[in-house]
């Protein structure tokens, strides 16, 4: 069989993972443990990996580094296809620098804000093939959980969605405090992107559910897999090179 590349995505609260022969997904692997990497290094001689690494997954990173080493883990020593224009490329998530990779290969001509809403919320511009920075604050749950840590009275809630304003007791208050504000804020920032760039396209890779106002003309893009489809760019990239 053809060379197959393994993209792995380790993340705060879970590691999933991708198989791809050239551009084109071939098994989606979620969740993806060790035995799953072993069984797949069996299956295909000629596996080229990628980790992209955000959280922790202790048997299998180390696994990896004893097998394959550090290189196939991106960082920022690994040759990308777009510029990053940020001060610190090393204190830069690499999942930012995997989905603005991905975002890049949409349409190279795009002006895109990547949206991804998880344990943080990252807003990521990527202009004409350069990472432009971004914004990064707090997802969810750390909202809530924060709201919940920090007074004396307020509970522990669980994210609901669906829950509007106005909030009719404490739970739901906060819920659509946390929800809705999170909409807006990301609503918002759209809206003056809008102003500064002109077609600005929007990619969203949330693993949370967003609304988006109706006030946003912009079309947006679900790409659930967005992590997973720009390391297998980088792979195709340095392979020809």
């Amino acid at each position: 069989m053809d060379k197959m590349n393994l993209c792995i995505d380790i993340g705060n609260t879970s590691t999933k993972a991708a198989l791809y022969q050239d551009s084109q997904e071939i098994r989606y692997l979620k969740p993806f443990s060790l035995d799953t990497y072993k069984e797949l290094e069996k299956e295909f001689n000629l596996l080229q990996v990628l980790v992209c690494k955000t959280g922790e997954n202790v048997e299998l990173e180390a696994y990896i580094l004893e097998t394959k080493g550090e290189s196939v883990f991106l960082n920022q020593e690994t040759k990308l296809p777009i510029s990053l224009n940020y001060k610190t490329p090393h204190t830069l998530g690499r999942d930012r620098i995997a989905t603005a990779v991905a975002a890049h290969y949409l349409d190279k001509e795009a002006t895109w804000l990547v949206i991804d809403l998880g344990t943080c919320l990252t807003l990521d511009l990527v202009y004409k093939g350069c990472f432009e920075g971004g914004l990064i604050s707090p997802g969810v749950n750390m909202r809530l959980k924060a709201m919940n840590q920090f007074t004396a009275g307020l509970p522990l809630v669980e994210y609901d969605y669906n829950v509007t304003f106005p909030g009719k007791n404490t739970s739901e208050s906060l819920q659509v405090g946390v929800c809705r504000g999170i909409e807006y804020e990301i609503n918002g920032h759209i809206g003056q992107l809008n102003a500064r760039y002109e077609h600005l396209r929007v990619v969203d890779c949330s693993s949370i559910q967003l609304h988006f106002v109706k006030e946003v003309k912009n079309k947006i893009f679900a790409r659930p897999k967005l992590v997973l489809e720009g390391l297998n760019h980088i792979i195709e990239y340095n392979a020809k090179k």
